[in-house]
């Protein structure tokens, strides 16, 4: 880039933007690009560095439905962050109850991890005790998960796999993605991602 080290001694914001843009673009220097053969839709490993998402911050789980709705899932650690895209949130669990679906105990401070992708279909939480037991996963089905610096975000697509402690994988809410399509809220095609995303995952589980 001309003027690279000028411009960097003008300020840290200065700096830090001039690093950004060689990341994702290459320097001129050389001609190179920074990930090369890679899908340059989104450099999730060069943002993230830049701007967040870190390991030790908090992120909100903004859980969107089709119908225009948003839920908050509470706010998590970031644990780990990998350049290909992944990111792992640890939440606990502050109250006693059920595990959707799953249909196990949930105990106050019970410890939820989930690990998200950028652009993945689905994502997945496993529910552990406080003294490690397993209580159960859960893997929502969803438009492609986008995490920003301060959230991870997506459109929920009410299919969903469990696998509870005993090893019992069930495929459930089919009935409400049927029910949204029929609505109008969920396109054919999306629907039919959301169903062979489910399928996919059934047998992985």
């Amino acid at each position: 880039m001309a003027g690279h080290h000028r411009i960097k001694a003008g300020s840290e914001d200065a700096s830090a933007a001039v690093d950004f843009a060689e990341s994702v673009c290459g320097s001129a220097a050389d001609g190179t690009a920074a990930n090369a053969g890679d899908d340059l839709d989104f450099p999730f490993g060069v943002t993230t560095r830049q701007f967040g998402p870190h390991e030790g911050e908090a992120v909100a789980i903004a859980h969107g439905k089709p119908d225009g709705r948003g839920v908050s899932l509470g706010r998590g650690e970031v644990t780990s962050v990998d350049p290909d895209g992944a990111l792992l949130v640890q939440r606990e669990m502050h109250s006693d109850g059920v595990y959707d679906a799953i249909g196990t105990e949930r105990r106050a401070g019970d410890v939820a991890i989930t690990r998200f992708k950028e652009g993945r279909w689905w994502y997945r939480t496993r529910y552990r005790g406080a003294d490690g037991d397993r209580r159960g996963t859960y893997v929502n089905v969803c438009t492609p998960v986008e995490a920003f610096p301060d959230a991870v975000r997506y459109v929920d697509l009410y299919v969903d796999v469990v696998r509870r402690p005993d090893g019992e994988v069930e495929r459930v809410d089919d009935d409400e993605l049927d029910a949204a399509v029929a609505d109008g809220l969920v396109g054919t095609e999306l629907a039919q991602r959301a169903r062979s995303t489910a399928t996919a995952i059934e047998r992985a589980l």
